[in-house]
């Protein structure tokens, strides 16, 4: 029972890591795309918390590729 329980606690901390880190990601993410304010309330947004290890290339290339001012660099 012990060992269950600290399973459990590891289980839920590296959950709770998670989506700290995908709040934290998503809230990058929507200043960059310059989403709206009420955007923070939509179904994307919460889609970008959960799969946030799926979106960083993307945003790394986009990154990359506009700068912080969205326009080209290259």
């Amino acid at each position: 029972m012990i060992l269950l329980n600290n399973w459990e606690k590891k289980l839920s901390s590296i959950g709770i890591v998670y989506f700290m880190i995908g709040i934290l990601f998503a809230l990058i993410y929507s200043l960059f795309y310059h989403w709206e304010f009420l955007s923070f309330f939509s179904p994307g947004f919460y889609a970008v918390v959960l799969t946030w290890p799926i979106q960083i290339p993307g945003f790394l290339l986009d990154l990359q590729t506009y700068g912080l001012t969205g326009k080209t660099l290259i």
